[in-house]
């Protein structure tokens, strides 16, 4: 076979995401004894591809034995001190990094200090602390105390796996510390090659932040070293509003301008090319080292070291080969990789580019347009081509005016990323030299600004879309296969018979999405200490009960646009037909508000009380986008389609009650599908519930949402036999509330009903047919 780097590359792929989804040694062995057993017959007959479809095999082992040995490894390495208060003793092991107010640095540790007693233990630790303290550098070593944390897997459908991508940098666990719990030794350790690494990208920094004005030097930094920390927010979200992302990431594309500068260098000082070639690969090396080893960066230097070296000992390259040969490299030094966005951009871009290119060049030259501009249209179709689905899948973003932007930046990034080369360079002379050339290359980065700027604010610039299925996801890499590399090169058409499969199999996948019945799934997101539930009938209604507010007590992410909004997206959620807000606490609220900016909603539900406290800016948003707002109250119906609707049973019509006002006034709602019933309880407590009893209020339900958090002021025995639930949910995070109460749970343990926690078992989803429930816990 031609390229057979090619073939043991996806091998060793397919290994690693098999152990990945199956978590299990032995189905990797099984598997391989398999392809083993079908090894056997053909060699029997003595086929050349046995051989080949052995090596096939043992990539495939290797990927799923080492991704399952690196991951339990590493998972496992601090799990006994997951929660504990310890003392880690070793060294800072990456350069700070630095956003608003907290810094992160990692921890190569060396022992483990609890209750007096030392471990030793080798591992990384991500530590976090306030941005009010002197940065730490690399290499010197510390003592830190604090709360050891054991970083947890995905929580709801669509959310991010902070487990996954720590592992991928091999960090097993994290750890908060203020100043006072953080003590700088004198000492030094680390690798001397990164340090001295490090010590030269600061240099190069410095002589940039001395050669521009601030918003120049911080766009240079970001593009010659992926430096970002004095870039802005707002500046980040003008780049990718502009489909610029890239650029200002170190990636492959930095990776080949260097190159390019260096060869034209080299070959006009007329430097023997095997001589030129060995320097350039240190060079570039050397360059990977200072922008922190990223995947793109190493792909693009590995790739480029293969093509060097090539030249060196007069074999030519073969591109494809050269991309599959530098994954096979990295992801042979670290399987995690495969799970990287980073490295799945940057390897699906650059095949995309080679494949794709030249029959875009060719369907898009004419006499109008010069070379170079449908030179640079076709670079940047191929590529976007082929990360449209990524991109979607990871950010749900995608940027209508990519092509646009980069026809205007792309030929500037090259000429700026090569002069920002020479600044770094000169400035080791004499800052002087370096302003110099300062001064043409911040004409250049202005004119970059000013681009993203003005078509990052165009209407549209970018659309939010839902998350594609795998099914989408193939369909679309084997179509563009076909029309863009496939019948060009091949020069076939499809047969009318497989026409006649394809739109027979189309239309029986759009039968089977419109006809099979749903039933009914409501999903308890895990939030953290805060409630949100999210509700779609049979029809397709959508409903969504609280957002949530944070999730943890020292967590300050955007509960909304960091959990709520992804998981609505990757449930194919565009639209919200009802949102329902039960009291005005911030841990109910904050997640709702940019849901209610961004998304179609229909109807906006609140408590039918005198007291708005906590909703003042829900209202004046949906004011603002003309939803429509009801107060809701006891005995309202809230009709959703033919088979199910909402009954409001609290807050009570003209009756306020003042003891934990907003708690006890909170909207219950009790949900019914055909013989099914679930109720959302909000934070009422016991006068609230007592309320309910004495009024008579029929509440059997299957699903009882528990209130407040399985506060001990709330679920009193009396409520929970008027409720008979055969299943509670408590949707909880890590607090210092004592939630849920001991009382709480043991009196759910009393009833025998099946309890399920949110921050011990992810989202709880429930689904119906309208007769049974059947519940799963998403972790």
């Amino acid at each position: 076979m031609k390229r057979p780097l090619i073939i043991f590359s996806l091998s060793l792929m397919a290994g690693i995401l098999v152990s990945h989804l199956i978590q299990s040694y032995l189905f990797i062995i099984f598997s391989f004894l398999i392809i083993l057993l079908i090894l056997l017959v053909l060699f029997q007959i003595k086929d050349k591809k046995s051989f080949m479809l052995f090596g096939i095999a043992l990539f495939y082992l290797i990927g799923g034995v080492s991704f399952l040995y690196n991951y339990n490894n590493n998972l496992n390495k601090y799990l006994e001190y997951d929660q504990e208060h310890v003392t880690i003793k070793g060294y800072i092991g990456s350069e700070p990094d630095i956003k608003e107010s907290r810094v992160t640095y990692i921890i190569n540790t060396e022992e483990i200090i609890l209750r007096d007693e030392r471990i030793q233990i080798k591992g990384k630790v991500r530590l976090s602390t306030l941005n009010d303290t002197e940065l730490i550098q690399y290499g010197r070593e510390v003592l830190v105390s604090g709360r050891l944390n054991i970083p947890t897997g995905r929580r709801n459908p669509g959310g991010f796996d902070f487990r996954n991508y720590l592992n991928q940098s091999k960090i097993s666990a994290t750890m908060f510390a203020t100043e006072q719990n953080i003590d700088v030794k004198d000492g030094y350790k680390g690798n001397l090659a990164v340090k001295y690494g490090l010590a030269l990208r600061e240099r190069v920094l410095n002589v940039i932040n001395k050669s521009l004005p601030p918003s120049q030097a911080a766009l240079l930094n970001a593009i010659l070293l992926g430096c970002k920390s004095d870039l802005g927010d707002e500046v980040e979200g003008m780049f990718r509003g502009a489909g610029l992302a890239h650029v200002i990431v170190v990636s492959g594309m930095h990776v080949g301008y260097i190159l390019l500068g260096l060869v034209i260098f080299f070959r006009k000082c007329k430097v023997k090319r095997s001589f030129a070639n060995i320097i350039i690969i240190i060079i570039l090396w050397g360059y990977a080292l200072m922008t922190g080893f990223g995947p793109s960066v190493i792909r693009a230097v590995i790739m480029a070291s293969v093509v060097l070296i090539g030249q060196i000992i007069k074999r030519e390259a073969d591109v494809l080969n050269s991309i599959f040969f530098a994954a096979l490299i990295m992801l042979l030094y670290n399987p995690a990789f495969l799970f990287s966005v980073g490295f799945q951009l940057s390897f699906i871009a650059t095949i995309s580019i080679v494949l794709f290119y030249k029959n875009i060049k060719e369907l898009l030259d004419n006499e109008i347009l010069p070379q170079y501009i449908t030179g640079i249209i076709s670079l940047t179709l191929a590529a976007q081509l082929g990360v449209i689905p990524v991109v979607a899948f990871y950010f749900n973003e995608i940027s209508l005016v990519s092509v646009i932007s980069n026809v205007l930046v792309a030929p500037v990034v090259g000429i700026i990323t090569i002069l920002g080369l020479v600044m770094a360079v000169l400035g080791q002379i004499h800052i002087f030299f370096s302003q110099a050339v300062g001064l043409c290359n911040n004409a250049l980065l202005s004119f970059v600004l000013f681009v993203s700027s003005r078509i990052s604010s165009l209407p549209f610039a970018t659309v939010r879309v839902i998350t594609p299925s795998i099914l989408f996801i193939g369909a679309y890499y084997t179509c563009l296969f076909y029309f863009f590399w496939y019948k060009p090169k091949y020069k076939v058409q499809l047969m009318l018979k497989h026409r006649v499969i394809i739109g027979v199999s189309v239309f029986i996948v759009i039968l089977i999405n419109l006809f099979i019945p749903k039933g009914l799934e409501v999903v308890f997101l895990d939030v953290g200490q805060g409630d949100s539930a999210f509700i779609r009938t049979e029809s397709g209604k959508t409903v969504l009960i609280d957002g949530g507010g944070y999730l943890d007590a020292d967590d300050d992410s955007n509960i909304g646009d960091d959990v709520v909004i992804p998981f609505l997206l990757d449930y194919g959620v565009t639209k919200l037909d009802v949102v329902a807000v039960t009291h005005g606490h911030i841990d109910h609220t904050q997640g709702l508000e940019p849901v209610l900016e961004s998304f179609d909603v229909s109807n906006f539900i609140i408590p039918d009380v005198p007291v708005m406290d906590g909703l003042e800016e829900l209202l004046r948003i949906a004011k603002e986008r003309d939803i429509n707002i009801e107060s809701c109250k006891k005995g309202d119906i809230i009709d959703l389609d033919r088979k199910t609707h909402f009954k409001v049973l609290h807050p009570k019509r003209d009756f306020y009650i003042n003891e934990s006002a907003l708690n006890n006034n909170s909207l219950v709602l009790k949900l019914y599908y055909e013989d099914v019933s679930m109720l959302f309880t909000g934070d009422i407590e016991i006068e609230a519930e007592r309320m309910l009893i004495d009024d008579e209020v029929f509440m059997e339900s299957d699903v009882l949402k528990v209130a407040h958090h399985g506060s001990g002021s709330s679920t009193t025995p009396e409520f929970l036999e008027r409720v008979n639930p055969l299943v509670a949910v408590i949707s909880v995070g890590r607090n210092n509330f004592g939630h849920p109460s001991s009382d709480v749970l043991d009196l759910l343990k009393g009833q025998e009903v099946h309890v399920l926690r949110t921050d011990k078992d992810g989202a709880v989803i429930v689904k119906s047919d309208g007769e049974e429930i059947r519940v799963f816990n998403y972790r």
